[in-house]
């Protein structure tokens, strides 16, 4: 009973000291700005809570809760396309968090935007980086909703250039 407290209490501590922080991964996007005129737009199907996130902290519209007179936008359900195990996570749990280890994420972000008689189409591939490490303690507002959104506002920057 002893060695099974011990065990537990082992694997809790280093699960616990591997602290998530996400990352933009192109460093070109990292400190865009939406310094632009913000059109204002409603969220159809605000219900895909991940993908609405992103769009959100993307800031690339002003999202409204009025329907009348505004574009309205329907997400599409957001795909990874990077498939990994964790293997990469075993250093940083045997080490208690101080050997840094990740994994990239490469998402297919898509959505529809409707205005007065015109339907478009925007698709971008967000590249995000999950690096856990004990010292990302300092990073803890790097959230994965955040880092995507700034990915989804370079890739429109990019795109409308």
């Amino acid at each position: 009973m002893f060695k099974i407290a011990i065990y537990s209490f082992l694997v809790s501590t280093s699960l616990w000291s591997c602290i998530p922080a996400y990352t933009v991964s192109n460093k070109e996007y990292r400190n865009a700005k939406a310094d632009f005129t913000k059109q204002k737009a409603f969220v159809a199907n605000k219900d895909l809570k991940k993908e609405f996130d992103i769009l959100k902290h993307s800031k690339i519209y002003e999202i409204v809760d009025d329907s009348t007179n505004v574009a309205k936008i329907t997400l599409h359900p957001m795909t990874t396309r990077t498939p990994f195990c964790g293997n990469p996570m075993i250093g940083s749990m045997i080490t208690l968090g101080l050997m840094p280890s990740g994994f990239p994420y490469d998402i297919s972000y898509s959505y529809d935007i409707a205005e007065k008689n015109t339907k478009k189409n925007y698709q971008y591939n967000l590249k995000v980086y999950q690096s856990l490490w004990l010292f990302n303690i300092f990073r803890l507002g790097k959230t994965f909703s955040k880092q995507s959104g700034k990915a989804l506002l370079g890739n429109y920057i990019a795109s409308n250039k």
